[in-house]
């Protein structure tokens, strides 16, 4: 059982040089820097201002935060205040630094690691059960980031802290072991029954719950599931079989608080193919979000219940090493030229959702996507959406989880290229989160 989280309640001038008369008015005034809300859930944005200082003063805003594994992430913004002596990141725009230009999430949504840490890292939350904290100052003048993460850098102005959770208030964390189903089970608030889904991953492995978290504070059951690299579960990508996940439907089926008889399914990348199977071959699942995933039965072979899927296979003598990162746009093979790997997505009576991010590099997903749905059109079906999200790269996650354009895998123990434009991708997690929770919402039923 989940305890409620809490909430932080938050000489003449014209005879000094130009810099000495900025600091002389700063320090004469009462600068405050401020998070509106100063805690919320992390899929909604927030206002972020400063005020007392001098007119047309420029400053810099410098935002930091921690993730799991205390890898330090920063972002800074260059404003310059107005006549009232007020920045307001809503209204103004950037004039430099992490970003420019109108970004008013820009820096929470640029959040990158700092100067002293491996720049291949993605930002990594095991523990939702507590919230991210977010440290927020406000310096005199434009200064770069390797400036503001000295100790020699000048006292912040004004400084001030921000909260964000991926669960809210009376939101249920529940340990899965069920036969062989590894995982978490999170339950929103309230006696229910609520739309429940299967949530997962990529070939990362492991058990990721800050996705499934967030649903179940927006009004959905998710079952973050594991399925390699996890527990007593196999190590590797080697074989899968559709029992398991037929277990797993199972096992949300039979809670009291989860609305029957169907559930939908979430995945990202692997677990965009597993999304396919599991509503083609597991007749409860009757709603399939895509993300970024392939048409076809990736890498390893799917057991069924009478028969074999076969896994799409890779040419690694197509990988590209782009400043430093492998770009693998090319070496997964085309689905076409291997058609026993491609999932039968149109025998399912199942309705699909696609979330394309059309600058993925890690992927073909937006050929992987036109050949599902010339598939499905094919059979006369009309059971699907898409969704194509330019600037977007793979990693397509809920609202304004901080853009990470390459990472390093632990599977292939290198950083991989993602894709994407900082700007673009952040705003579309926001519009793929919302048409997420719609379609789930309305097609689980």
């Amino acid at each position: 059982m989940l305890q409620a989280s809490k909430v932080l309640q938050f000489s003449p001038k014209y005879l000094l040089p130009r810099n000495i008369r900025t600091m002389a008015s700063a320090a004469s005034r009462d600068v405050q820097v401020s998070v509106t809300p100063s805690s919320c859930l992390h899929d909604e944005p927030v206002q972020i201002r400063a005020e007392g200082l001098s007119p047309n003063q420029d400053v810099t805003l410098y935002l930091s935060m921690r993730d799991t594994r205390n890898v330090h992430y920063i972002s800074t913004a260059h404003y310059r205040a107005d006549s009232n002596g007020q920045v307001d990141v809503d209204t103004m725009e950037s004039l430099g630094g992490s970003y420019t230009g109108h970004f008013p999430m820009g820096l929470i949504g640029t959040l990158h690691p700092a100067p002293s840490e491996y720049k291949f890292t993605r930002f990594f939350k095991r523990d939702v059960l507590n919230p991210n904290i977010v440290d927020l100052s406000v310096f005199d003048g434009h200064l770069t980031e390797e400036k503001v993460c000295t100790p020699e850098c000048e006292k912040a102005l004004a400084s001030t802290k921000h909260e964000r959770h991926y669960m809210g208030p009376g939101v249920q964390r529940i340990p899965v072991r069920y036969g062989k189903v590894r995982g978490s089970l999170f339950l929103p608030a309230g006696e229910g029954p609520f739309p429940g889904v299967v949530d997962m991953f990529g070939t990362a492995g492991g058990l990721l719950e800050y996705r499934s978290a967030q649903l179940a504070s927006r009004g959905i059951a998710a079952l973050s599931l594991a399925f390699f690299a996890y527990d007593d579960l196999p190590k590797t990508l080697e074989e899968f079989n559709i029992s398991y996940f037929e277990e797993a439907v199972e096992f949300l089926l039979k809670h009291e608080k989860i609305m029957k008889p169907h559930v939908g399914a979430v995945g990202v990348s692997k677990g965009g193919d597993l999304v396919l199977s599991l509503a083609t071959y597991i007749p409860e699942v009757k709603a399939g979000v895509w993300i970024n995933g392939c048409n076809a039965n990736v890498q390893s072979a799917l057991n069924l219940r009478d028969s074999v899927l076969p896994g799409l296979e890779f040419d690694f003598g197509k990988i590209e090493i782009v400043n430093g990162a492998m770009d693998c746009f090319e070496i997964v093979h085309d689905p076409r030229d291997y058609p026993e790997t491609i999932i039968p997505i149109e025998k399912a009576d199942a309705n699909f959702l696609f979330l394309v991010g059309n600058s993925d590099r890690n992927w073909k997903s937006v050929m992987y996507c036109d050949q599902a749905i010339e598939r499905l059109k094919k059979a006369g079906r009309n059971n699907y959406e898409v969704h194509n999200y330019p600037g977007t790269g793979h990693l397509i996650e809920p609202p304004y989880s901080p853009f990470c354009g390459a990472s390093y895998h632990k599977l292939v123990r290198m950083p991989l290229l993602w894709g994407g434009e900082s700007q673009p991708h952040v705003m579309a997690q926001k519009y793929a989160w919302n048409t997420m929770l719609s379609f789930l919402r309305r097609c689980i039923r």
